[in-house]
């Protein structure tokens, strides 16, 4: 029975208008192999076959993969077997015969080219193909066992087979601009869910107690069961474009989706320098990236699929984002230095308000006591709502004065129900306590 099998062939030649290192940098990055290797082990020994099967269509969209690179390959009939090829002294292949005889038939290759099978170290010269019969496969020349894994046929067959089961071994994705998503991409993604997310999260923390482990289960929910789904993105992730894979492109499962987003506390802890590292990394990884050894890479990034060569553009909505983070940002630290000294200010206002009345007594017992009246000195009492009372206790010359501030919630918490206290001396010298913060108090109570 015919067989149905056909090769995929590297050529090692070159499509009009393509740079050989841009050429063959491709191939090694869509392989995922070294550069160095894929120009001592391939293309010093091309043309090869790269890979061998029955699916026709699956080796079509490899060479249109190759030659979308700008490397020329070929795919040919693998009946009449395969074998390599002697050129200036160089095995080459393997190689289907159908190959070998076009390219006998077109004069590139000389007619006593001499061929050998897999695994035989005897080359010998291909006979001539007759009209209508099809090729007959050369005899294997009987050859030691532990001899045939040192011929350098099989050494090269070998790194040919390796290069047919790239795709299928899943190796680590390699670095990339086109392959991952960088660090203001990300910003942009994570900003859209956080905002998709406030409202809720803003009701769920007014419950006491049981919102914020509601809080916590929920946001794992959306970002865990999100980016382990098939759409393996985030509402964020999605509007810009990428999506979460572990290390070698493959979609998270969830326990691998919770791992990554359980680790990002510690890019949270690290003042997000965690979250940082995304614009540093080769592969655009953050803190909690690199520990659960996952990826963010743009949706074009699918298993057995080619890997991009484009990177696509910021969507305009992407800087928008960006930009309303960094004006925000700058803020939001103003605002948290600003507030603090704005709040003290004003309550320290409104103590010294309060102070004026108790001044007026103090300076009704300084008075008194210099009249030899004693401390029992006569004055308006207060009309300040942040004031309770006004107290004049002791005796002469050791009078005290006592403000006591109101307990009601019109009177900030720092000065509500707390009392300011001067004592008198016979020097005519008041001293001033309190138990409030200093902060809150004039500069003669400090």
């Amino acid at each position: 029975m015919e067989s149905n099998k056909h090769a995929l062939i590297l050529t090692g030649e070159l499509l009009a208008g393509f740079e050989a290192a841009a050429v063959w940098k491709a191939v090694a990055e869509h392989f995922r192999i070294e550069s160095a290797r894929l120009d001592s082990e391939v293309l010093a020994r091309v043309p090869m076959t790269l890979k061998e099967s029955d699916d026709l269509a699956d080796l079509e969209r490899r060479a249109a993969a190759l030659l979308a690179m700008g490397a020329q390959c070929e795919v040919h009939p693998s009946s009449g077997g395969s074998y390599f090829v002697l050129l200036e002294n160089v095995p080459r292949g393997p190689l289907p015969r159908s190959y070998i005889d076009q390219r006998i038939r077109s004069g590139a290759w000389p007619a006593g080219l001499k061929a050998a099978p897999p695994g035989s170290s005897e080359w010998r010269v291909l006979p001539p193909l007759a009209a209508g019969v099809p090729p007959a496969p050369l005899a294997a020349a009987a050859i030691p066992a532990a001899a045939e894994s040192d011929t350098v046929a099989a050494k090269i067959a070998r790194v040919a087979d390796g290069i047919a089961s790239r795709k299928e071994a899943v190796l680590p994705l390699p670095a990339g601009e086109a392959i991952h998503a960088g660090f203001w991409r990300r910003c942009a993604a994570n900003l859209i869910d956080n905002l998709i997310l406030a409202i809720p999260t803003t009701i769920i923390l007014m419950i006491p107690i049981l919102g914020f482990f509601v809080y916590i289960g929920g946001r794992w929910a959306y970002f865990a069961l999100m980016e382990s789904s098939p759409a393996q993105a985030t509402l964020g992730k999605r509007a810009m474009g990428i999506i979460a894979t572990d290390g070698k492109g493959q979609r998270l499962n969830l326990g691998q989706a919770s791992g990554r987003y359980f680790a990002g506390a510690i890019s949270c802890i690290t003042l997000y320098i965690g979250y940082a590292l995304a614009g540093w990394t080769t592969r655009k990884q953050a803190l909690h990236d690199l520990i659960a050894d996952t990826c963010v890479v743009f949706e074009t990034v699918r298993p057995g699929q080619p890997l991009p060569t484009v990177r696509p553009r910021m969507p305009w909505y992407g800087w928008a984002a960006n930009c309303l983070l960094l004006a925000v940002f700058p803020i939001a630290i103003l605002a948290a230095i600003a507030l603090p000294a704005y709040q003290q200010y004003t309550v320290r206002a409104k103590v010294a308000t309060a102070m004026l009345d108790a001044d007026a007594a103090k300076l009704a017992v300084a008075e008194a006591v210099a009249a030899q009246d004693g401390c029992q000195a006569q004055f308006t009492a207060s009309t300040n709502p942040l004031v309770a009372s006004i107290r004049i206790s002791g005796e002469a010359p050791d009078c005290v004065v006592t403000l006591l501030f109101a307990a009601d919630s019109g009177t900030p918490g720092m000065i509500r129900g707390q009392a300011v206290e001067w004592q008198y001396s016979d020097a005519a010298v008041w001293t001033c306590s309190s138990a409030i913060e200093s902060k809150y108090l004039p500069t003669s109570c400090r």
